[in-house]
């Protein structure tokens, strides 16, 4: 019992030492020395406990010893009554030792755990082993803890309710694979005490802490999801409650969560229509002098209509808005412009194995072409499937760009189960070990070389006849630009072996190569 003084259980323990060292003094001299050694192995366990359950085992243990040391020289049941206390000593012991017992395993609603069973049957075989030896002592002992152990099950029985915790629930919106930690409101219907664990059914679903300790009536619960396109709208955990003694184990289901899940693509879609909406012709406020503008854009006189102002001296007449002009009864000029950074192809595998992926890979597109677009990147697009080149586009403006991006999302095609490999092959290191080879001057080396370059030859024909590569020729015959920054967007299916090779050839002839598998979702 935890709330009992802390000075009870030292004089307990001294109690139980001094029984000891009593029956030595009072019994034969020849067998003495027994309850001597009890009472120094029993002070040995208390001060230093070789496991968590020692005492436990100790002070049961115990009970039985002095009852039948003390049955030899004072009644059977005052020996019993003399043991008695103990029980204190062994509730203490199974508090101590139900904080440390791994959470149960058991279909049942209640059931017993194995620390519970375990008591009541030391109980029971005592008595038909005191019924077998026909000692009253043991009898009655085994009978007393039999009984004070059924006592702390009808206790547990009638304390713990059939679903001992309650919950708040919360109803979240979230983007699919959005990582978010959401803290739930629990309540505890029992005062009795003991453990609550938790366990999450899903691979994307951690609760921390996922034992509770239920000392409290109100505590939170941290919950981190990141929950998939095919993710279940109401969030399932198993939960058992442990009682304080470990005896029994309740099990029952919470529903914390209410998910609303939307997919990837959808909410890229949101920010692409966003982004064209603000950016639309005649959204930008107009501006009163040139001079205001010089140190914030400098002048525009790219190819892409940014915005309109006021006319200003030296602007050209053929950019004169006369629509506008009209309207305010002032002369205003069409702003334009221009692209910056070196160009870009986005390299898009439209083949994904599931609709998860596909998912995926809309999100990935739409984002990736909104973040060219906010850099002013003109990019040209170039996309394949699993058999051939479906289309790519020449260099494209911004705008151009993030609606073009929007249409490629319908065209994304669903294959099955794709190609898998064991392990992505590795350029570069092939090449340097090839590389290393060369200069020594051994026959296994050479043999070794020769295997290495057979690989690196298979994995070049491969890539060579892939869609990919075709796609990204055609794209820089297009572009007819001799450098670009090439973004493959792929989640590395069939496609494996030539995205390895553009990214580590492409490279050394002065292109920047980026490859995006999976880009996490931005909280809104």
């Amino acid at each position: 019992m935890k709330n009992i003084p802390g000075w009870v259980i030292p004089l307990l323990k001294l109690y139980v030492a001094a029984v000891f060292i009593f029956t030595a003094v009072v019994s034969p001299l020849a067998l003495s020395f027994i309850p001597v050694l009890l009472a120094l192995a029993y002070l040995f366990v208390w001060w230093r406990p070789p496991s968590v359950n020692a005492n436990l085992v100790a002070d049961l243990f115990a009970f039985f010893a002095i009852s039948l040391l003390l049955s030899q020289v004072i009644p059977v049941y005052f020996a019993v009554l003399a043991s008695v206390p103990l029980l204190v000593l062994v509730t203490r012991d199974l508090e101590v030792t139900a904080e440390t017992l791994p959470s149960p395993v058991s279909n049942g609603h209640r059931s017993l755990t194995k620390l519970g069973a375990g008591m009541l049957m030391i109980g029971v075989l005592t008595l038909l082993v005191g019924v077998l030896l026909n000692s009253q002592v043991l009898m009655a002992s085994a009978g007393a803890a039999t009984l004070y152990f059924l006592a702390l099950h009808a206790i547990v029985m009638m304390r713990i309710p059939g679903k001992p915790v309650d919950v708040d629930p919360v109803h979240e919106r979230i983007v699919a694979g959005t990582r978010e930690t959401l803290y739930i409101n629990m309540l505890s219907k029992t005062k009795l005490g003991g453990n609550l664990v938790l366990k999450s059914p899903y691979e994307w679903l951690t609760i921390q802490p996922d034992v509770i300790p239920l000392t409290d009536e109100r505590f939170d619960v941290e919950v981190t999801i990141t929950p998939p396109l095919s993710g279940p709208s109401s969030i399932m955990l198993e939960a058992r409650v442990l009682d304080r003694w470990g005896l029994t184990s309740t099990r029952f289901e919470l529903a914390p969560i209410t998910l609303h899940v939307i997919p990837r693509a959808r909410y890229a879609e949101w920010l692409a229509k966003r982004y064209l909406t603000e950016s639309h012709m005649g959204m930008l406020p107009l501006i009163s002098t040139l001079g205001a503008i010089r140190p914030l854009y400098g002048l525009r006189i790219g190819v892409e209509y940014y915005g309109s102002q006021l006319y200003q001296p030296g602007d050209s007449l053929k950019n004169i808005d006369w629509k506008h002009s009209i309207k305010y009864n002032k002369l205003i000029s069409k702003e334009f412009a221009e692209f910056r950074g070196q160009p870009a192809i986005m390299l898009v595998n439209l083949a994904v194995g599931n609709a998860e992926e596909a998912d995926k890979q809309a999100y990935n597109v739409v984002v990736a072409a909104l973040s060219l677009s906010k850099e002013q990147i003109p990019t040209a697009i170039a996309a394949y499937d699993q058999d051939d080149v479906e289309f790519v586009t020449s260099t494209m403006p911004p705008s151009k760009l993030v609606a073009r991006a929007l249409e490629v999302i319908p065209q994304i095609k669903i294959i099955g189960k794709p190609v898998k490999y064991l392990g992505r092959p590795d350029i570069m290191r092939l090449r340097a070990n090839i590389q290393r080879l060369q200069y020594v001057d051994s026959p296994p080396a050479r043999v070794l070389a020769e295997l290495l370059r057979v690989e690196y030859a298979s994995l070049k024909g491969h890539a060579r006849l892939s869609p990919a590569t075709r796609a990204l020729t055609l794209a820089f015959e297009r572009t007819g630009t001799p450098q670009s920054t090439v973004v493959v967007i792929s989640l590395l299916n069939h496609d494996t072996e030539a995205v390895l090779f553009i990214a580590s050839g492409y490279g050394t002839k002065g292109n920047a190569t980026l490859v995006v598998e999976e880009a996490a979702p931005r909280k809104r």
